[in-house]
C-alpha cells in the first residue's frame, strides 16, 4: 500500500471510514485499505476536516470551504470572503458551524448554508486566528503568535461576550479539543523548542485564574500541530525537526507525559485517532497505524 502522498486534513466518519485531504490527489477515502478519489484536484489546500453524523465540512486556503452530506461521495465548494487560509472549523449534531477568517469569525446556524460574521476581539489590536474549538455554546479562538493580545478567548454564542482566558506573547495556539471537561491545547513556535501541551478544566476558565497543568516530554518539539481523542486516548503530532522528521506522541494527562511513539516525513500536520490506531496526515507522507494488524505503513 502506497502511503508516500502528501496530505493536510483527515477525519474519521462514524462508519469507521477515513477522509483525507491530499496535495495533489484531492480527497481520498480510505475503508478498511479500500481507497477511492471523491473530489477533484484544486489548487487550494484543505487545512481542517470535520464530521458529525454523516455530513463533513472542510476549510482550506484562500476562504475555501467544503461540505458533504453522503460522508464524502459528493461535494459542494464555497468561499468564504477572506484571502486568509482557514486552520480551523468546528461543528455539532444541530447544525451549528463555526471557522474563521483572518480575525473574524463565520456562524451558521443551519448546516453552513448561510453565514453571519462576526469580530469577536474588543482590543485596539486584535490577533490572528488559528484554532477553534466548540463546547456547547461556548467557542474557543486560538490565535496565532501576538505579542499583546495572543492566547486562547472564550466567546460566549449567545451573547458574544469574549473573555481572554490564557495569555500567550510568544507561542501560537496550533489546535484545541475538549475532553473529559479538559480543555487541551497545542501550541509552540517552529522556530524554536518550545512547543507545549496543556490543559485546564473547563469550570475553571470561568473563574478569574484558570489553572493550568502543562505535560512533558523527553524530547523538545517546536510546535505541536494537531491533538485528537478518542475513548480517552489522546495523541498528538508535530512540525518537523532539523531532520525533517515531526514525532507522532500519546498524551497521558494523568501522568502529564508526553510520549513520542511514531515519526512522519515533514510536518505533521492533522492526526485522527480510534482508541490506539491513528492516521497522521503529513507534509511528505500520509502514516497510518494500526495496533491489532501490527501494521505500520
Amino acid at each position: 500500500m502506497n502511503n508516500m502522498f502528501s496530505s493536510t486534513a483527515v477525519t474519521r466518519t462514524e462508519n469507521g471510514s477515513t477522509i483525507i485531504a491530499t496535495v495533489n490527489n484531492g480527497i481520498i477515502i480510505d475503508n478498511d485499505g479500500n481507497r477511492t478519489f471523491s473530489f477533484p484536484t484544486i489548487k487550494n489546500q484543505i487545512r481542517d476536516l470535520k464530521c458529525v453524523g454523516r455530513t463533513i465540512y472542510g476549510v482550506g486556503d484562500n476562504g475555501i470551504f467544503i461540505k458533504s452530506i453522503n460522508e464524502g461521495k459528493d461535494w459542494n465548494i464555497e468561499q468564504f470572503p477572506t484571502k486568509a487560509s482557514v486552520w480551523s472549523v468546528c461543528c455539532n449534531a444541530k447544525g451549528l458551524v463555526v471557522a474563521h477568517g483572518d480575525k473574524v469569525i463565520y456562524i451558521s446556524t443551519n448546516y453552513g448554508e448561510t453565514w453571519k460574521i462576526i469580530s469577536p476581539f474588543k482590543v485596539n489590536k486584535p490577533p490572528s486566528i488559528r484554532s477553534l474549538c466548540l463546547h456547547g455554546n461556548t467557542l474557543f479562538i486560538g490565535t496565532k503568535i501576538h505579542p499583546i493580545n495572543g492566547g486562547i478567548w472564550m466567546l460566549d454564542l449567545g451573547t458574544f461576550k469574549i473573555t481572554r482566558v490564557k495569555t500567550e506573547s510568544d507561542k501560537m495556539i496550533s489546535s484545541m479539543l475538549v475532553n473529559n471537561d479538559l480543555l487541551i491545547t497545542v501550541s509552540g513556535s517552529c522556530r524554536g523548542r518550545n512547543g507545549v501541551v496543556e490543559y485546564s478544566s473547563i469550570k475553571s476558565l470561568y473563574a478569574e485564574n484558570g489553572r493550568w497543568d502543562q505535560c512533558h516530554s523527553t524530547i523538545n518539539n517546536g510546535s505541536y500541530l494537531d491533538i485528537c481523542a478518542h475513548n480517552g486516548i489522546v495523541y498528538t503530532s508535530s512540525s518537523q525537526n532539523d531532520s525533517g522528521y515531526s514525532t507522532v506522541s500519546r498524551v497521558y494527562l494523568e501522568s502529564q507525559l508526553i510520549v513520542p511513539c511514531d515519526y512522519v516525513k515533514g510536518h505533521g500536520w492533522r492526526i485522527c485517532n480510534e482508541n490506539e490506531n491513528y492516521i497522521v496526515a503529513g507534509q511528505y507522507e500520509t502514516r497510518f497505524f494500526e495496533k491489532d494488524s501490527k501494521r505500520v505503513c
